[in-house]
């Protein structure tokens, strides 16, 4: 809980580090200073700060000879306050492991089909209630499904077959027909899927 205070205390520190959750592209401490309207100096405390914290990772590039540059991205999980600590990462992880894929994936259809609402006519429209819960996607023209900001990710990394339940929760909500097929992780906290056919 102090960690998590910590990052969100100071107002201009909280935006810094709800930037890099809403766009995790690594950035300098330029484009920090540039996207927050702060000078230099200010973006690298709080950017170090957010280091010590363990919420940023931080990496060297070649900038101007002999002054090479600090690249920052996004290297934790979502922030979670709460005392005592709910751990309910680790009930969803009990009760994974005990189910196998077909099993997990109609678990998963049957939940999006609780959130499905009438006249959605495009995969996009049909996930709003899973980007209404905090997750955020992308269709590819390929058809392909991205997740960027996956809720189930911290499980996920732990028992992967909890990527079949996205898959079919994707899946009830959509309607898509033939399956969703899992592609795992994509990069920090995202996933992707691939449909079989389009949205029925």
């Amino acid at each position: 809980m102090e960690k998590a205070l910590g990052a969100l205390r100071d107002f201009t520190r909280r935006d810094i580090l709800l930037r890099f959750y809403s766009d995790q592209r690594p950035r300098s401490v330029d484009d920090v200073a540039r996207g927050a309207g702060i000078h230099r100096s200010v973006a690298f405390d709080h950017l170090e700060r957010l280091v010590a914290l363990g919420y940023l990772d931080v990496a060297r590039r070649r900038g101007l000879p002999g002054k090479p540059a600090k690249i920052y991205r996004l290297a934790a999980g979502p922030v979670q306050i709460s005392h005592p600590m709910r751990r309910y990462d680790l009930l969803a992880q009990a009760l994974a492991s005990v189910l196998d894929v077909e099993a997990m994936t109609e678990v998963g259809r049957g939940f999006g089909r609780g959130l499905t609402r009438p006249g959605i006519t495009s995969v996009v429209a049909a996930l709003e209630p899973m980007a209404e819960l905090g997750a955020e996607y992308e269709v590819e023209r390929t058809g392909r499904i991205v997740c960027s900001n996956c809720l189930f990710a911290e499980v996920c990394r732990r028992v992967p077959s909890v990527c079949n339940f996205h898959a079919g929760v994707i899946e009830g909500l959509t309607g898509l027909t033939g399956g969703v097929r899992p592609l795992g992780f994509q990069g920090s906290g995202g996933c992707a899927y691939m449909p079989a056919s389009g949205l029925r």
